[in-house]
């Protein structure tokens, strides 16, 4: 997996899910999601996933769910 600093302390991820870097809100928010703590409905960005299961296989495998 990928990791480069955007500014400061901020940082960004490559996360396979959206197959893209994605800002680390963005990140924990999609694994709350995708494990099932918060509704996936409830994230813009997951809204547009046609294959939410998948998406959930990726998102328990990827690195920084791990973290």
């Amino acid at each position: 997996m990928m990791k480069q600093n955007i500014t400061g302390n901020d940082k960004a991820y490559y996360c396979p899910v959206y197959d893209k870097v994605i800002d680390a809100d963005l990140c924990y928010e999609s694994m709350m999601c995708l494990s099932g703590f918060f509704k996936v409905s409830s994230l813009y960005e997951l809204t547009k996933i046609e294959d939410i299961d998948n998406a959930k296989k990726l998102c328990e495998q990827c690195v920084y769910s791990k973290a």
